[in-house]
């Protein structure tokens, strides 16, 4: 399935730039929303059969603003990052949920063919199988948990998804992202905290005991998958985990920063103020059944990110 034009929200983003580098090489032209709430306009890099139109995805308003002649919509638009979860929940379940309802009742309108909407693995809560299926009950530990508004706002998400698109027989394809690391996500996840406190030779503190796990997946892995299950007409109305099985622990993320970086850390670990899951481990043999194999190993991409926050992380 070809497209000719497509709508991304959240295209300035480190998920969303990522995807819109990747589409307009295949000679899609690209349709940017976004506000720049996380990362601002300064240094996005704006390339040709590219288009950024500044709106809020919260305003109806501004979705008129948008071109009609959409082929496939990328909605990446939220906002995101642990930090959030807890000094804004109510700015987080506020945008996410009605700016995936402005999607929706825009795209009911428009002539696109179908849209890709970005969940996560925070909707699987405290997951009771590992490796986790698409199959496992999405959940909501406790809702008096700031931290869980995001899980929140991206399972109401799947569900709006998924029953407006019955309605207009419009298709949806809905990626429950774990763990996308890479250069330029913003400095409110572990790596890149990890990776400045080190560069800035800060005392490397962890929450935890090191013991807790993840799966890893570098965005170029990340950005192929979301390709796979948006072009293949065999993926319409299904959700796919995308991550990687390469299950780490942050004392092994630790270890491995050490030999990047050549630098010895002596991490000081303590208690969780608000702790998330100890484990997330995605299954992906739905993902591999359309293609996917990742082609980046934790140390292959935690290189890269680290050569560039070494760079930035002090600007």
């Amino acid at each position: 399935m070809s497209y000719q034009k497509v709508l991304v929200t959240g295209g300035v983003g480190f998920i969303g730039s990522n995807l819109c580098n990747s589409l307009i090489s295949q000679d899609i032209d690209v349709v940017i929303f976004d506000n720049g709430f996380r990362t601002g306009f300064d240094d996005f890099s704006l390339k040709p059969n590219m288009e950024i139109i500044q709106g809020d995805i919260t305003k109806i308003e501004d979705w008129q603003k948008i071109p009609n002649d959409i082929d496939f919509v990328y909605h990446l638009g939220a906002i995101n990052g642990t930090k959030f979860f807890y000094e804004i929940p109510d700015e987080v379940l506020r945008v996410n949920t009605m700016g995936t309802f402005n999607m929706l009742n825009w795209l009911s309108a428009s002539s696109a063919k179908g849209f890709f909407f970005a969940s996560s693995s925070e909707v699987y809560g405290y997951p009771k199988k590992f490796p986790t299926p698409e199959s496992e009950e999405m959940s909501i530990p406790d809702p008096t948990n700031p931290r869980f508004s995001y899980s929140s706002s991206k399972i109401m998400g799947e569900m709006l998804c998924i029953n407006f698109a019955k309605k207009y027989g419009i298709p949806y394809r809905i990626g429950r992202f774990h763990n996308i690391y890479g250069p330029r996500m913003g400095y409110e996840h572990v790596i890149p905290q990890f990776i400045c406190r080190l560069v800035k030779n800060e005392v490397f503190t962890v929450q935890g005991n090191g013991s807790e796990s993840r799966c890893f997946c570098y965005i170029d892995d990340a950005i192929n998958a979301i390709k796979l299950i948006s072009e293949s007409e065999s993926t319409k109305n299904q959700i796919f985990n995308i991550g990687t099985c390469e299950e780490t622990t942050i004392r092994s993320l630790i270890t491995s920063l050490e030999s990047v970086s050549g630098e010895k850390i002596g991490p000081k670990f303590s208690e969780f103020s608000q702790a998330g899951t100890n484990r997330r481990v995605p299954d992906i043999q739905k993902l591999q059944k359309i293609g996917y194999s990742p082609k980046f190993s934790l140390c292959d991409g935690l290189k890269i990110t680290y050569e560039w926050y070494k760079k930035n992380c002090n600007v």
